[in-house]
């Protein structure tokens, strides 16, 4: 934990706790009863954050208030305590107010008032927020025959962050070579993430993506099937004569309709 720092925050929350900061107040070098605020530089901000916690729903609820000078938290209040804690000597005169009983009252029930409140109200549009994956498998082709081939399966635009993605060959699980991307947040309360496999495809190899999420009722599956150089080549070269063919036929019908009406219609 950090110097000064919230037991429990600072390094990790609880396991499978909602974190949600609900409120952020940012002011000038100026608290109401801080009595050392000649001190201050004007070039620095006084933020106080107030945070909740949820774990299981609302199974249990942890607030927070945190007060931050510059990029330093001075003092906090942690509902699991029950009181204010001092992190600096600047932070020790507002810990000792916030520890007289008027205003531990109104703290202590920040939790109900503030917390639970909040969870109840936007529930629906966070907690209970669900946008289904978007997946796509896309390769990567090795430079040199001797090298893997990257099998690329893509799953964006999705919420919450929870996702799983595994990859099968011909139905069994691979787990070496899997390489999975960082999770990147779209700005939009959504999701991508990328996770790649390494290998070696033969002809007539099933790859298959499959991504679990919470908004999916069934985990969706892709599938790609290798194909050798060879038998690519000729589907091109088989696309490639279609198109020409079916050109001349349409130049053939155009000829024949202009002869016809030349014949029909004689100057």
């Amino acid at each position: 934990m950090a110097p000064g720092g919230i037991p429990g925050v600072a390094r990790n929350c609880w396991a499978g706790a909602l974190i949600v900061a609900i409120a952020l107040r940012t002011h000038r070098a100026h608290y109401g009863f801080l009595t050392c605020s000649s001190l201050l530089s004007e070039h620095f901000l006084l933020q106080e954050k107030s945070e909740c916690h949820y774990t299981n729903g609302m199974q249990q609820v942890r607030y927070l208030k945190r007060l931050i000078w510059g990029q330093q938290e001075i003092c906090y209040y942690d509902s699991d305590l029950g009181f204010s804690v001092a992190c600096t000597e600047l932070g020790r005169p507002i810990a000792e107010y916030w520890n007289r009983l008027e205003w531990l009252s109104y703290l202590w029930a920040s939790v109900e008032k503030f917390c639970s409140y909040n969870y109840r109200r936007f529930k629906n549009i966070t907690v209970g927020r669900r946008v289904k994956p978007r997946v796509k498998i896309s390769t990567l082709k090795a430079e040199s025959s001797h090298r893997p081939s990257l099998l690329v399966c893509s799953a964006t635009g999705f919420y919450p962050s929870e996702i799983a993605t595994k990859w099968f060959k011909n139905g069994q699980e691979e787990t070496a070579g899997v390489v999975s991307r960082e999770l990147l947040h779209n700005g939009d309360w959504t999701f991508q993430t990328q996770v790649m496999l390494e290998t070696k495809p033969k002809r007539g190899d099933i790859y298959t993506c499959q991504v679990e999420h919470v908004s999916l009722q069934t985990p969706i599956t892709m599938q790609w099937v290798a194909q050798p150089d060879s038998a690519k080549s000729k589907m091109f070269i088989g696309i490639g004569g279609f198109v020409v063919g079916l050109i001349f036929m349409v130049l053939g019908l155009l000829v024949y309709q202009k002869n016809k009406k030349d014949k029909t219609f004689p100057r």
